[in-house]
């Protein structure tokens, strides 16, 4: 399985439009948050995400850059494959 950070940015983007990004983009695995080797899970700063699945990096990026042109016009996609991660400042998600 390949792990991919996913960067989705809009010259001016709407009020709502990370919102409706985030939505659909869970709707394919697409999370906003990651996951620590301790489990515990962090958000990912506005407009990132993360992926993991066996599709090559071209057709991650084709498949976010139709939905995200779905949400507004003229998103920016950038899309990384990630062996390692690491990471600080991240905001903890708080479990119930």
């Amino acid at each position: 399985m390949l792990n991919y950070i996913i960067r989705v940015a809009y010259a001016a983007p709407q009020a709502d439009t990370h919102d409706r990004l985030k939505l659909e983009l869970a709707k394919f695995n697409v999370a906003g948050a990651i996951k620590a080797d301790d489990g515990k899970g962090y958000f990912l700063p506005e407009g990132e995400f993360c992926y993991s699945g066996n599709e090559t990096i071209n057709d991650v990026r084709d498949a976010v850059f139709r939905l995200a042109s779905t949400i507004q016009p003229e998103p920016s996609i950038l899309v990384v494959e990630v062996t390692t991660l690491s990471w600080a400042g991240l905001k903890l998600i708080e479990t119930a």
